[in-house]
């Protein structure tokens, strides 16, 4: 048995080298096959990559797909449109998911409106406000004739508003505005004088009320992402009121008394005005907040008569006045 071995073992030993070699290649080819599978697409999927190639006339993706759909802009948020591999397509960026509501991979800092809610106007602010021009002055020898033409001081005003912001830079609003103006000391002065009111307990004194309801464009005009100018301007109804005043007494229930002014006399005109001017704004909640904080100053100019005997002296001519306004819009 053993020589027999000896005399056989060559023949025996190559026999089973090269069975062992050939199961090794088949096992190593049956292994790269399954790789290649698992890594292809089925037939009849068609897959867009960086690398691409064919092979019995299907298309199949390199390993380069997977390095671009783990690319920084992918895995931050990039736009999903750019890479149709990711599930969507250059007519749909929505497919991917990250892709909507962006342009070229960045959200835009003034994006559109999203309800109506949003398009919603409103502005409340207060201030002061000046008379100029024929406001300013009065006559001696009309005031000594009768007529009351007083002059106006500073005063103070208050605008409130709501409308509709058509575009994140134009709306309308209607507007109400109330100004307050006082009378000028000349004027008081020389009207006590001529009514011999001087030296009593009781002086002449006045204002004179403004109110007015308009429509009135604005426009804005953004210098940064949170900072601009807006122009606006509009029209419509004013009524003014010229109110004369003597100090009346008035005592409490435990015997305190004070003055009080009472209206003696009064005088009134319902027309029509105008006003224009711009302000600056800054937006306080962000940038793409409607929240502005905002002062301008503008010009008004109402219609009111002019004292003539056919009103019994009462008017004092158009009226022109300059308020400044401190407030918020949206």
């Amino acid at each position: 048995m053993v020589a027999n071995c000896d005399r056989n073992c060559p023949l025996l030993r190559g026999i089973v080298i090269a069975a062992s070699a050939f199961a090794i290649g088949f096992s190593l080819s049956a292994a790269a096959q399954s790789t290649s599978a698992a890594n292809s697409p089925t037939s009849g999927q068609n897959y867009s990559t960086a690398a691409s190639g064919t092979t019995d006339g299907q298309n199949y993706s390199s390993s380069l797909d997977y390095r671009a759909y783990l690319s920084t802009d992918s895995l931050l948020g990039g736009s999903a449109a750019a890479d149709p591999g990711n599930g969507a397509s250059a007519a749909d960026p929505a497919g991917g998911g990250n892709g909507a509501g962006q342009y070229g991979g960045r959200r835009s800092s003034y994006p559109n409106y999203e309800s109506r809610m949003s398009h919603i106007a409103f502005e409340g602010g207060f201030g002061f406000s000046l008379p100029v021009g024929n406001d300013t002055n009065f006559s001696q020898t009309a005031l000594d004739d009768g007529d009351l033409s007083p002059a106006e001081a500073i005063g103070y005003g208050l605008t409130v508003g709501g409308g509709w912001n058509f575009t994140k830079k134009f709306g309308a609003l209607l507007e109400y505005q109330f100004l307050r103006q006082g009378m000028s000391s000349d004027y008081l002065n020389a009207l006590n004088a001529a009514e011999g009111t001087s030296s009593s307990g009781t002086p002449i004194g006045g204002n004179i009320n403004t109110w007015s309801l308009t429509i009135d464009p604005v426009y804005y005009l953004p210098l940064n992402r949170k900072n601009g100018v807006y122009v606006t301007g509009g029209g419509g109804f004013y009524r003014k009121v010229t109110n004369f005043t003597e100090p009346v007494e008035e005592c409490g229930y435990y015997g305190f008394c004070y003055d009080v002014s009472e209206t003696v006399d009064h005088f009134s005109s319902n027309q029509g005005g105008i006003n224009g001017g711009f302000g600056f704004y800054h937006k306080i909640f962000g940038e793409d907040s409607n929240g502005k904080l905002y002062a301008e100053v503008r010009y008004v100019w109402v219609n009111s008569p002019a004292a003539s005997s056919s009103n019994g002296g009462q008017g004092e001519g158009t009226e022109s006045l300059i308020p400044v306004t401190f407030g918020i819009r949206f």
